[in-house]
């Protein structure tokens, strides 16, 4: 009993050391560290094409934009592929890659107040946001360019994912929509003309028009997203500031020169500079 009481109290000991360790190197070291071995780590999501992927080609936007950055800085990207679709979701995909420290940033995550408490939580804090999203319109060849939402109220009657911020802000403004859920979705009903317009995350378009090639649906690109339906998107990393400035200093570049554009709109995707008001929710059926 003596010896089980001793060996407890040791492993408590050397699992203090090793938390201290971690929290010195988040600290003010972690650059110093990266810099050293020459290697930045990302947390990744396997399947969460088009931000990031290991199997499609190409393999995200984010592995793009955080290449760049790393080569940039002269360090070779490593990759730690952290499991989201788990029950928990992405709060228990951070909590069990970059908060144990198995990588160095995690990129795609929505600046939302929902989220907010929870990367505080977990001693983790933003990037600078390097892009915006939005609900957006895709449209047949009969539905004009628009540019506010108030112009199609009375005279179409939108797909829409069911239980997502569109349809309840659709909902609460008496718009009249047509409710989608799983397959065929919206998008499917708008490709194969069976609606004329859907409202999608805009992110989605890079898996609407990979699936639908020549389907004759476009982005509306006039389209201003009212605040209520945008959002901006974020990397978090642990709090060491020489390493944030690092990050931000280096998106900084990439959306003033246009690359980060250019990387975005590669996967057909709509870009939007990070947006200067957000809705306060976000939720976005993939």
């Amino acid at each position: 009993m003596r010896v089980f009481s001793l060996f407890v109290i040791a492993s408590a000991f050397i699992l203090q050391l090793f938390s201290m360790d971690y929290k010195r190197v988040f600290a003010g070291e972690l650059l110093d560290k990266i810099q050293e071995t020459h290697k930045l780590i990302l947390c990744a999501g396997p399947y969460a094409w088009p931000y990031t992927s290991s199997a499609n080609y190409p393999r995200g936007f984010d592995i793009e934009i955080i290449e760049r950055i790393a080569a940039n800085e002269d360090l070779y990207l490593d990759i730690y592929w952290a499991e989201q679709k788990m029950r928990g979701g992405l709060g228990k995909a951070l909590r069990h890659s970059i908060s144990k420290g198995r990588c160095h940033l995690y990129m795609g995550i929505t600046t939302s107040d929902s989220m907010e408490e929870e990367i505080e939580e977990k001693n983790l804090e933003y990037t600078i946001p390097y892009m915006g999203v939005a609900y957006i319109p895709i449209a047949n060849p009969d539905v004009p360019d628009f540019i506010k939402i108030e112009e199609i109220k009375g005279k179409y009657k939108p797909g829409v994912a069911m239980s997502t911020a569109i349809d309840g802000y659709f909902f609460y403004n008496g718009y009249d929509r047509d409710l989608w859920s799983r397959k065929p979705t919206e998008i499917d009903a708008v490709a194969t003309q069976e609606i004329s317009i859907a409202f999608v995350m805009s992110t989605q378009v890079a898996k609407a028009r990979r699936k639908y090639k020549d389907a004759p649906f476009r982005v509306i690109k006039s389209f201003e997203p009212p605040t209520e339906l945008r959002w901006n998107i974020a990397g978090v990393l642990p709090k060491d500031k020489e390493f944030k400035d690092m990050i931000n200093k280096n998106l900084k570049i990439l959306i003033e020169n246009g690359t980060l554009q250019e990387i975005v709109e590669k996967y057909n995707i709509p870009y939007f500079k990070p947006f200067d008001k957000v809705g306060s929710s976000y939720t976005a059926k993939d």
